[in-house]
This record gives structure tokens, C-alpha cells and sequence, in this order.
């Protein structure tokens, strides 16, 4: 006998700073006629914004709004009230976006817990602000980093055509490869703007300069497809740990993809014949063909440099590789 599935629970989590436009997303979330008008959400408005939810909005919507006035009330009996008051099928959260990501994954086992008869089925949001995005990016990173890890989407409103789309994609790619980013803008002429990156990538070799590692490792992590077969000339540092295939060292270079406590090794397997007159933690320049394959060591499929020609290189003038 098949057993009857279970209702869900669907549950965003919105977060963001201050007038990066959360109460305008959610506004729009429960009024959109894409979504089905016979559901109730309760939205739980963790700070009050320069907007407010119109009683007409939360009306059209069939939503209520809740407020929870610190972090300490951010718990899942507090919640749980709430829940009980008004039985919605939909929780929108208008998270703080000071108070730490933590308590999501945590709320989120909680809420599984408490809903053992319904399916939770989370989605995390990041919205943020372009005119304020590189200041909040210069002045507290690690804030806009916790968002970043954290969401499965990242909205940037406001845009114009001075936007660094490469710039914010990097701040975020580099922690969160698999994130959605989304560019919101009153200028119809903004999504007529392309990405232009700062070496060609229809060269028969395409060379990668020092300075545009980062934005180079971000596209080709994105765009598998635009690099897989092609002929790259980049300079990195090889590591010679124990345990490789025949032949292999690992090629790349150390990131900062926050703050200075937060440098990273980003290394991928290279293929060359021989590499016996080369050093651990040498830099090289390499000429090598790229492909995407399935690797043991990497546990999943991924970039793999089988290299043509290996030359000694000095060092860059910046050793730390940055995404913005």
C-alpha cells in the first residue's frame, strides 16, 4: 500500500541588511498572482525596516505578520507559537541581517522536529543592495560572507550600468560556487550589458594574467562548458602531497576570499610528464589543456590540467588571489 505524502511546509528565510529591499521581496512574494492565493503565510519580521507591510498587501496575500524583537526570541518555541496562532502553509522570515547565520541550519533541524507530520522545505534568500554592496563588502566582510555561504540565492537590487557585476559575482562565487545570483534593475538597458572578462577566451591559448586568477577561477567554475578542451597559459604554485596519480601535482594558488584570517589553498590536479626538476610550493608557469572529468581525489567531477610545456616562474607581485 502506497502511504499518503505529506504536506509541506514551505519555509524562505530572507536575509540582508538594512534597505537592501527584503520587505519589498516579500511583498512581493505574497501578492504575486504566480503564487497560489488559497495558501497562508506568516511572515516573522525579525526588524523593523523604512517599510512596512500594508494591511492591504498582508490582506491580497492571506498573510499575517509577526514580530520578533531580539535574537534571543529567535527560538523554536517562540516560533512554535506562532505557528500554533495562525497554521500557515508558508513562513516567510525577515531575518536580521546582524544577528549571526547560525541559528538557520539550527531552526531548520528544529523545525523538522517540530513538523514531524509535514516536510520542511527551506530556501534561504540573500538580498543586497548594489550602491551599498562594495562599501559593506570594504567595511564588514564577514558579515556579507555568513550571507553568501549561507544562500541558495543572492538578489542584488538597484543596479545600474556602473554595476561590477564581475566584482560582486567574485565576492560571492568564492565562497559559494553553487549559488543563484539574480540582478535587479530599473534600467532595461542593464540587461543588455555583457560580462566582459579581461582576457580572451576565444584565443587559441588563453592567458590567464596574475592579477585576473581569481576572476578567471570564478567563470571557469561557473562556466564549465566555455573552458572544458580549451589551452590555458597560467602561473600558479604546485604542492607535492603524498598519494597522487602518477604524474600529478596540484596546481593553484592561496585566496583570500574574506579577510585575512580566511586564506585558502585553491589547487586543481595537473598532469605534466615530469616534474622532478621542480620544488614543492614552486611557482610554474603552465601551458595546459583543461578538462572536466571525474577524479577520485576530488570525489566528483572537476578540472583536470594536462600540461604541455612547464617553466619556472617568480612570484607574483600580489601572492593572495582576490575575487573583486
Amino acid at each position: 500500500m502506497f502511504g499518503k505524502k505529506k504536506e509541506e511546509l514551505m519555509v524562505y528565510i530572507i536575509m540582508g541588511f538594512l534597505e537592501a529591499g527584503k520587505t519589498s521581496l516579500i511583498r512581493d512574494l505574497v501578492t504575486d498572482d504566480m503564487f497560489d492565493d488559497k495558501i497562508k503565510t506568516l511572515i516573522l519580521a525579525c526588524e523593523e525596516g523604512e517599510e512596512e507591510y500594508e494591511k492591504s498587501d498582508l490582506d491580497k496575500g492571506r498573510a499575517v505578520c509577526e514580530y520578533i524583537q531580539d535574537e534571543e526570541s529567535f527560538n523554536i518555541n517562540v516560533i512554535s507559537k506562532f505557528l500554533k496562532k495562525h497554521k500557515p502553509d508558508r513562513v516567510i522570515i525577515e531575518y536580521n541581517g546582524m544577528w549571526p547565520t547560525a541559528h538557520i541550519p539550527k531552526l531548520y533541524d528544529d523545525l523538522e522536529e517540530l513538523c514531524f507530520d509535514r516536510e520542511v522545505i527551506f530556501q534561504t534568500i540573500d538580498v543586497a543592495n548594489d550602491e551599498t554592496f562594495a562599501l559593506y563588502m570594504k567595511n564588514m566582510p564577514s558579515l556579507m560572507v555568513e550571507h553568501f555561504k549561507i544562500a541558495e540565492m543572492v538578489i542584488i537590487n538597484r543596479c545600474s550600468l556602473d554595476t561590477n557585476k564581475l566584482a560582486i559575482r567574485g565576492s560571492i562565487k568564492a565562497v559559494n560556487p553553487r549559488a543563484q545570483i539574480v540582478y535587479e534593475s530599473e534600467d532595461d538597458a542593464f540587461y543588455e550589458m555583457k560580462e566582459e572578462m579581461p582576457f580572451d577566451i576565444n584565443a587559441d591559448v588563453i592567458e590567464i594574467s596574475n592579477d585576473d586568477f581569481g576572476l578567471w577561477y570564478v567563470d571557469m567554475v561557473d562556466h564549465q562548458d566555455k573552458y572544458n578542451g580549451k589551452t590555458l597559459k597560467v602561473t600558479g604554485m604546485i604542492q607535492k602531497p603524498p598519494g597522487l596519480p602518477n604524474g600529478f601535482a596540484i596546481f593553484g594558488r592561496y585566496a583570500m576570499t574574506c579577510c585575512a584570517d580566511d586564506v585558502q589553498y585553491m589547487g586543481f590536479l595537473c598532469k605534466a610528464d615530469d616534474w622532478s626538476n621542480f620544488k614543492n610550493q614552486q611557482y610554474v608557469t603552465i601551458t595546459a589543456l583543461m578538462e572536466y572529468k571525474y577524479m577520485q581525489e576530488y570525489g566528483e567531477e572537476g578540472p583536470v590540467f594536462y600540461a604541455e610545456s612547464v617553466t619556472a616562474a617568480d612570484k607574483p607581485g600580489e601572492e593572495l588571489v582576490y575575487f573583486n
